[in-house]
C-alpha cells in the first residue's frame, strides 16, 4: 500500500444511481446466497438490505429462513 493512501483520513466512495433488472436481481440474490468468507459476507448483506430498501426484494424472500423463522 502506497504511503500516500496511509494519509488519508476518510474513504472515498461513489455514489451509483440505477434500474436493477430481473436477471440482475436475480444474480445479485445467488451471488449474496454463495458469498462465504466474512467480508463478502458483510458486502452480500448490505447489498441485500439495499435492495430490499429500494424495494426489489420483497418482506417475503428477506428475513427468514424455509420454517419461517427469522435470523
Amino acid at each position: 500500500m502506497p504511503k500516500k493512501d496511509l494519509k488519508k483520513p476518510k474513504a472515498e466512495t461513489t455514489v451509483v444511481k440505477g434500474t436493477v433488472t430481473l436477471n440482475q436481481k436475480e444474480a445479485i440474490l445467488n451471488l449474496v446466497g454463495i458469498l462465504g468468507s466474512n467480508e463478502q459476507d458483510v458486502v452480500g448483506k448490505i447489498i441485500t438490505l439495499w435492495l430490499y430498501n429500494e424495494g426489489f426484494i420483497g418482506k417475503d424472500k428477506f428475513g427468514k429462513n424455509k420454517k419461517g423463522v427469522s435470523s
